[in-house]
């Protein structure tokens, strides 16, 4: 092993005493795999960057502790494929650097490249594109010494939407030291110098059974994030269900206040709820009333002309005229006005101007057949609880919403989840909750069994769930800066949601469902999430969340209580709207 690799694994860990905590940059640790082709290259680097920054790095277990002023950087070598996926996938990485400058009397450079060239495949084709790492966060160090084979292998890096590479001089004044130090000021300046960037929290539809889910999921997250952190997202996106629930956090409101309301228990700010469809006071009578008055004249005029002996009616015709008599048979007015009510207590607001966060509420115009997102500018001047009244009016249940001359239906006809207006509004944490997908079914023939209204609601789910993955795929390649969260209920769950949208009954058999599945998911990407989450201040602690768990999985049936690590019901309460902008 060379002398540099061996006087640098002599150094030892400052003692706190000697100041050691103050040079480790007060806390703001940095974790950086570096994969190379050998320890002797690894040493050389890390050596001549300590030299550069006038530090001493530190061996510990393998890993390299650098104390450099700005933050106390951890390098992690791998010199294969494997050893540096097996990193990725168990910590958190903030930066990926890896070395294919030729080592001098190096024979085997090509198939190293072979090899990183298979490491960045295994980091892209992933099934879930949101464990893939962010090649944003990759730097790549060249050598001019390569000569021509070089620029071709920057273009093929840029194929993989790697924007850092570093090349290394034949002759660079100074040596080795003069390049540590550019890669040190490289990797200090990605990993600090981060664009001005926010948080979003998007929720999808999936009607009642929908808001159940998406109220689980985020009384999960709400037991794992920092206290308060899921009224303090920068924008709020929701869709029909997604509209609901997140009209209501921006208010300041409580999940724990609206489970409370659901279940009819007491000492929440919202009365107890009943999101019952089918009572006397949703029907739309008076669309069944204008519309069998049309029937009525179309079938008397249409008699008149037999007689006259005008012409008789094509059978398409008549058939395309019954149908028209057929309109929706609810309609969503009692439901704006609860939300009204709740909006319009003393300490909150219907007015997305005054919320002390951005909503954005989506819904689509039934007639040219685009989306509105009620909120944004030009469109913030709606009450809240008009736009979500008509992103809930989900076709053929409920009719449509006008307002100012134009008639509204449910968002998710036009988008999932706002994800890309999220991105578009320079969010680089997102947080999605889609309850609208469909059912698998591992037995052939099993949905050809069922009616047509279940087919149609599964085709919808299908529709609306594969427009959402394929935008969000794309999205995240072209945007790797942000990570997005998406949290799904899982198949088992997904039969529940889609036996009936409208059943307001199974409300804690879906929490206990989504609770479960939302911390499954968690811990399943923990290392990362807890990093990303980080960067913007919320802290990551799954230990409440798993006390829930283990109340939850001991009961055959679930109840409120049980959402509470002791099993004693005791409801958060955070300011409200306008209190919260008055702190």
């Amino acid at each position: 092993m060379p002398s540099e690799y061996t006087t640098w694994m002599s150094h030892t860990r400052t003692s706190e005493g000697e100041g050691g905590e103050a040079r480790r940059g007060k806390g703001r640790a940095k974790r950086i795999l570096y994969c190379g082709c050998d320890r002797p290259a690894f040493g050389r680097l890390v050596t001549a960057m300590g030299e550069s920054a006038g530090v001493e790095p530190e061996a510990d277990s393998g890993e390299v502790r650098f104390p450099h002023p700005r933050a106390e950087l951890t390098w992690v070598p791998a010199f294969d494929a494997e050893e540096a996926l097996s990193v990725l996938r168990a910590s958190y990485v903030n930066l990926v650097l890896i070395d294919l400058r030729r080592t001098p009397g190096q024979k085997d450079f090509e198939d190293r490249v072979v090899r990183i060239r298979q490491l960045l495949d295994a980091l892209d084709d992933v099934e879930d594109i949101e464990a893939r790492y962010g090649f944003h966060r990759i730097v790549v160090l060249v050598s001019a010494a390569d000569g021509d084979s070089v620029d071709p292998l920057l273009l093929e890096l840029g194929g993989y939407g790697i924007r850092h590479v570093l090349k290394e001089a034949v002759q660079d004044e100074g040596g080795d030291a003069a390049f540590a130090r550019r890669v040190l000021e490289a990797a200090l300046r990605l990993m600090f110098e981060r664009q001005p960037s926010k948080t979003a929290l998007c929720a999808a539809g999936g009607g009642t059974t929908g808001v159940y889910f998406e109220v689980g999921a985020l009384k999960c997250l709400g037991d794992c994030f920092s206290e308060g952190a899921l009224h303090n997202f920068d924008m709020y996106f929701g869709i029909s269900a997604g509209a609901v629930v997140n009209g209501l956090l921006t208010a300041g409101y409580s999940v724990d206040e609206l489970m409370a309301a659901v279940a009819g228990a007491e000492g929440g700010r919202i009365p107890p709820l009943n999101l019952a469809l089918l009572r006397l006071g949703h029907v739309n009578l008076a669309d069944m009333g204008w519309r069998l008055k049309k029937a009525t004249a179309s079938t008397v005029r249409a008699a008149f002309d037999m007689a006259l002996l005008r012409g008789r009616p094509h059978l398409d015709d008549v058939f395309l005229s019954t149908t028209a008599i057929v309109g929706a048979p609810f309609r969503s007015d009692r439901f704006e006005d609860l939300l009204r009510d709740l909006l319009t207590r003393p300490g909150t607001t219907n007015d997305f101007r005054k919320l002390p966060y951005r909503l954005y509420v989506g819904a689509s115009d039934q007639d040219a057949r685009r989306h509105m997102l009620f909120g944004s500018e030009g469109c913030d001047h709606i009450p809240i609880s008009r736009a979500i009244q008509a992103s809930l009016s989900v076709n053929p249940a409920f009719a449509s919403v006008p307002i100012e001359g134009h008639w509204y239906e449910d968002g998710a006809v036009t988008r999932t989840s706002n994800l890309v207006e999220a991105i578009r509004r320079k969010a680089d944490l997102v947080i999605v909750i889609d309850p609208f997908v469909p059912y698998v079914s591992r037995t052939p023939g099993s949905a050809n069994r069922r009616g047509v209204l279940y087919n149609i609601d599964q085709d919808i789910r299908a529709l609306s769930y594969t427009r959402y993955e394929n935008t969000r795929s794309w999205l995240l390649r072209r945007h790797p800066e942000v990570s997005s969260y998406t949290f799904l209920p899982n198949n088992r769950l997904r039969r529940l949601l889609s036996a009936n949208p409208m059943d307001h009954r199974p409300y804690l058999e879906i929490w206990r469902g989504a609770y479960l599945g939302t911390l499954a998911r968690v811990k399943h990407l923990r290392h990362r999430m807890a990093g990303d989450l980080a960067v913007h201040g919320i802290a990551l602690d799954t230990e409440r969340a798993e006390a829930v768990a283990q109340r939850l999985e001991a009961t055959p049936q679930p109840e409120l209580r049980d959402f509470f690590p002791d099993g004693r019901i005791a409801l958060r309460t955070p300011p409200l709207a306008l209190e919260h902008q008055i702190q």
